[in-house]
This record gives C-alpha cells, structure tokens and sequence, in this order.
C-alpha cells in the first residue's frame, strides 16, 4: 500500500494564526530586537569611543566599515547554510556569531581589534532577517503571513530605538563596554531560546524523507489535533525552475529597467538609512550637542520606522506604492535638509524642533526600506521573484558599506565643514530614491486602482464569452 502524499503549504495555510504561528512570530520578533540592539551599538558607542580612546572620529570608518561587511558575507553564508543544514540551525549560529562579536568587541583595545570583532558580529548581523522572515513564512497561514513578517522587519528599528534608551542610561555610568555586553548577554540568551522552543521549517523537513516523522508531530501540533501518523510523503509545490540563466532574465526586457531602477532604490536608501544609523549620535555629539541628546535623536529615528513600515503598509493599500512611496520619501529628503539647515543653531535647550524632524526622516527612510521588498517581490514574476529581489538586496549592501565611509570621508576633511554639510549630502542620496522609486512602472495598485483593473479583466472576459 502506497503512503499518502500531503502538500505541507496546504496544511500550513488551513491552521489558524493564534497557537503556534503566533508562538513562533513573537519568539522570532524577539530575536529581531536582539538583532536590532547589536546593529546599532557601534553607532551608540561611537561618541564614548572618540573620548575614551583619543581619537578622530574618523578613525571610527574601519569599525563602523567592519558590521556592514560581516552583514554582506553573512546574508549570503548563513542563508546558504539555512538551505542545507537547516533553517533552524543557521538561525542558532546566527546568535552564535552575534554573541563571540558583541562579547569580544566588549574588550576591544583599538579600532583594528573592534574592526575585526565587528565583522563577526556582522556575520550573525546578516543572516538573522532572511532566515526569521523564512522561519515566519513557512510556519504562518496565508491570511496572517505578510502582517507577521511586517512586524518581524519592524522589531528591528525598534530594536535600536530600545539600545538607544538603554545607552542614555549606561554608557554615563557603566562606560561604552557595558553596551557590547548587554549585547552579547541577549543572544546568548536566545540562542537556548531558538534551539528548545523554535521548530525546524515545514518545507526544509518536507524535503528531508527522514524528517517526515517528525513533520508529522510538528504539523499535528499546528492543527492541534492527530491528523498525520508519520508514515504520509510530504511534499512542497514549488514552482518552476527559471528557464535559462535567472541573472540574463532579470537583465533582460521586459525586466531590464526594473531591475535597474530597484537596485538604485535600494542601494541610495540604505545608505541613507546607515548614514544615519551608524553616524547620528556622533555627527550630533560633534556639534556640541550633550551625548543624551545625540542618543535621544538615534532613539526617535528608529521610533519612526514604526509608523512608516506599518502605517505605510496600510496606506500603500488604499492608494498604491507610487504615491505613498514616493511622497514619504521626499518628505524624509526635506526633513533630512532641514536638519542640516538647524543644526547649526541648535541646543540643548532648542533640540525639539531638530529631534522632531530626525523622527520624520526614521519615519520615511525605514518606511521605504519595507516598501521595496514589498514592490520588488510585485515586480517580478513567482519564477524569478525570489532571485531578483535577492540581487537587489544584495546591490543595498554596497550602499550599506558605503555609508560607513560618508561619516568617515565627513570629519576626515580639514578643516571639518559644518556639520549640515553631513546631512545635505544625505538629502541628496535621498532624492536619487525619489526620482528612481517614482520611475518604476511595476507600482503595487491602491484599492481603486486594483477594482478598476478587476472590473477591466471581469468585462474582457465577459465579452470572449460572449463572442462567438
């Protein structure tokens, strides 16, 4: 007698989201805080690191150049290693990674030993957000999956506006090296977490015949009833292979110009956002602004990633990416001007206005960054969807690193020039995103867009059948 084969995409997308998806969501979301915290300690430290150590804070480049380049190494390694050994797995030495950088970078005696360490950290940096949003995709139903995985994105500006806080309150006290241990303490913490209470991946263990079994046990915990005995042949529907070179196709028309729009969208916004990132608190710590300030503006533009990825999220629905996108974005672009044109003048005393306008530019560069995933995944056919996207985040990490060279590049000028300059700059790169996001022709539709365009398809279709 033949075992039955079950399609495991079918059962996932049948359970319902409150049990074991939303477990696995929360657990995930968590560790993305984590991710957010280690992302930004280098940018919380930087100000501490230029007195304690008596040095330009241009020789903070190497260090801040060195978690952009574990990020590229480990988005590639540990989701390659995600493929073969395991969602779950990779998702552990993720955590393994963030806690041997973070812990070492503790005790750091220089900026080439920081350098190094921060590249380890930037491995674990690298692979923890595709291989959590894979983890919630493959475990969430349908209806609840792109909510689930917004908020996974989400958790990690919030994770730095919540490191930010914390460094307000220890570094003044507890020195700069207090920062990299609480950050070492919380991976090691979710590294027990994700190996006890995180399941391995439905589609990896489909793939596994060995592994049925267990899939078995895991999909009747999702269903919350015995519905599978472990002797079934589980099997993934999975599209077809791309024809030919997927590179060539993605290069070629009708693609050619989405592809090469989306990497300029992703590549000037990310460096926008790490210019940001990793240079705020110490751009604003250089114009005599006190260090709880500096943090204080680091804290608000990761509380605005909040409102532009999810508020954005809504409003992309009800009026389409093209609109939304591109105004939020040119608004950040303006408010990122008008920081340059105040900060000048600005004190301790008048920094709500300055503080203000960094909120607004978190709100739209974070905003943005969810946006291209969601319009680049539209862009392209199911065939290619996953490849094009994944060069296109791969093109954003060259932006990444190349932020680390515009503070750098910035106090490395002599004399150094006002500390508006920093940010002109910034609000050039960002119009670059307008012009290039506006210019895509594969724009998600708003909601009357998309009833006009089913209305269009409904009457063609009525009008074959009526044909004789």
């Amino acid at each position: 007698m033949q075992n039955k084969t079950i399609e495991v995409t079918g059962v996932v997308d049948s359970a319902k989201f409150f049990g074991m998806p939303l477990g696995i969501t929360v657990l995930t979301i968590l560790c993305m805080l984590v991710d957010g915290f280690d992302l930004q300690t280098m940018a919380f430290v930087g100000p501490a690191l230029v007195t304690d150590w008596g040095i330009d804070r241009a020789l903070l480049t190497p260090a801040m150049t060195g978690g952009m380049i574990g990020m590229a190494i480990g988005s590639v390694t540990l989701g390659w290693a995600g493929d073969r050994i395991g969602r779950k797995g990779a998702y552990v030495i993720c955590m393994v990674f963030l806690f041997a950088g973070s812990i070492l970078s503790a005790y750091a005696q220089g900026v080439w030993d920081l350098t190094a360490y921060r590249i380890l950290t930037g491995i674990g940096l690298g692979g923890v957000t595709p291989l959590a949003a894979t983890m919630i995709t493959e475990w969430t139903p349908k209806k609840s999956r792109n909510v689930a995985v917004a908020c996974a994105i989400v958790a990690v500006p919030l994770g730095g506006m919540v490191g930010a806080g914390i460094a307000q309150w220890i570094i003044p006290t507890h020195g700069w090296r207090a920062i990299f241990l609480i950050g070492a303490v919380m991976p090691f913490i979710f590294t027990a977490v994700a190996w006890f209470l995180l399941p391995e991946t439905p589609k990896f263990l489909a793939h596994h015949p060995e592994q049925h079994p267990k899939l078995a046990k895991l999909l009747n915990r999702l269903l919350k009833e015995k519905r599978f005995d472990g002797t079934e042949s589980f099997v993934v529907a999975e599209p077809p292979a791309p024809p030919g070179n997927w590179f060539a196709t993605i290069m070629k028309p009708p693609y050619t110009s989405v592809t090469l729009l989306l990497w300029a969208a992703f590549a000037f916004n990310t460096l926008c956002l790490y210019s940001y990132v990793n240079w705020l608190p110490t751009v604003l710590s250089y114009t005599g602004l006190p260090l709880h300030t500096s943090l204080q503006g680091s804290k608000l533009f990761n509380f605005g990633g909040f409102f532009g990825a999810v508020g954005g999220a809504v409003l992309i629905g009800i009026l389409g990416s093209r609109i939304v996108g591109s105004t939020l974005s040119f608004i950040g672009g303006v408010a990122t001007f008008f920081v340059g044109m105040l900060i000048a003048s600005t004190t301790e005393n008048s920094a709500g206005g300055l503080l203000f306008l960094i909120f607004i530019a978190g709100t739209a560069l974070n905003g943005m960054q969810a946006f291209l995933y969601a319009v680049g995944a539209h862009s392209y056919p199911t065939y290619i969807r996953a490849s094009g996207v994944g060069c296109a985040q791969t093109v954003s990490r060259i932006g990444g690193v190349l932020s680390t060279f515009v503070g750098g590049t910035y106090f490395a000028i002599e004399p150094t020039p006002p500390a508006g300059y920093f940010f002109f700059f910034v609000a050039a790169c960002i119009l670059v995103v307008v012009v290039s996001f506006f210019s895509l022709r594969t724009h998600i539709p708003g909601k009357k867009k998309l009833e006009a365009l089913q209305a269009q398809e409904s009457a063609q279709a009525l009008q074959k059948s009526a044909s004789p």
